[in-house]
Parts: structure tokens; C-alpha cells; sequence
């Protein structure tokens, strides 16, 4: 029974990752925002445990913003820069977000493109993403 479910999950996993072909840029597999460098470079250990214990949302938020707000896919490179995407910092491009649609913005020499998500489709929106456009 284990080795059918285990042979299910990762038939599930290849189908997505064959289908849509997105990669997380998370910079470990624990998801741990905690141990997140782009994270920690916007707010400090204690602050974050800080918010954590007061407001579960507004944790939230900073998680989500940080690790699934947006998209990160592969592209062809011919010698590509190397590039840490652990440490890629959504924050700086925040501007050419938009409210309705996604916007692609690709990085030929780095071998990636990042998919900003619309506002509308994030599952948690920062405070200026909530007033009336």
C-alpha cells in the first residue's frame, strides 16, 4: 500500500511539474520564512515572530508575498549568468505588478523569466493592493 501511494504522489508531482513547468522560488524545501534570506533581509527574526504572535494575517501576507506571489520559470540561455534565485527579491518589481493581469518580465542572460500574479488572483494582498484602484 505505501509503495502504490508513494508511486501516485510522484506520478501527481510529474504530471505538474511536466504540465506547468513552474518553479517555487523558496529557498528551502521546508518553506521555513523564518530561515528565508529574502525575508530576513526585509524583516528581522524577532520582528517576524513578532507579527506571528500578534497578527497571523499580516504573517501570512509577508509569506505569501515573498514565496508565491509570483513565478519563476526556466527559459533558454546560451551561457547563462549564474544566478542564486533564493536570494531573488520580488519586492524590486513590485511596480509592474498589475491589478487584472500578469505581467512576465524575462531575464534572457540569467536563464529565468518571473511571472508577477495579478493582484486579484493573490490569496493575500499587501495593505496599498486592497484600496480602489
Amino acid at each position: 500500500m505505501t509503495k502504490n501511494l508513494f508511486l501516485s504522489l510522484f506520478s501527481v508531482i510529474a504530471i505538474n511539474v511536466s504540465l506547468f513547468g513552474q518553479t517555487s522560488v523558496l529557498s528551502h524545501p521546508d518553506n521555513d520564512p523564518y530561515s528565508n534570506p529574502v525575508i530576513l533581509s526585509h524583516y528581522s527574526f524577532d520582528k517576524l515572530q513578532s507579527i506571528q504572535a500578534k497578527d497571523s494575517v499580516k504573517f501570512n501576507t509577508i509569506v505569501y508575498y515573498y514565496t508565491k506571489s509570483f513565478i519563476v520559470e526556466k527559459i533558454d540561455c546560451v551561457e547563462c549568468i549564474s544566478t542564486d534565485l533564493s536570494t531573488f527579491d520580488i519586492s524590486k518589481y513590485e511596480y509592474l505588478r498589475k491589478r487584472t493581469e500578469r505581467f512576465t518580465r524575462d531575464f534572457p542572460k540569467q536563464g529565468f523569466k518571473i511571472t508577477l500574479l495579478s493582484i486579484d488572483e493573490q490569496e493575500y494582498k499587501l495593505p496599498y493592493q486592497l484600496l480602489p484602484q
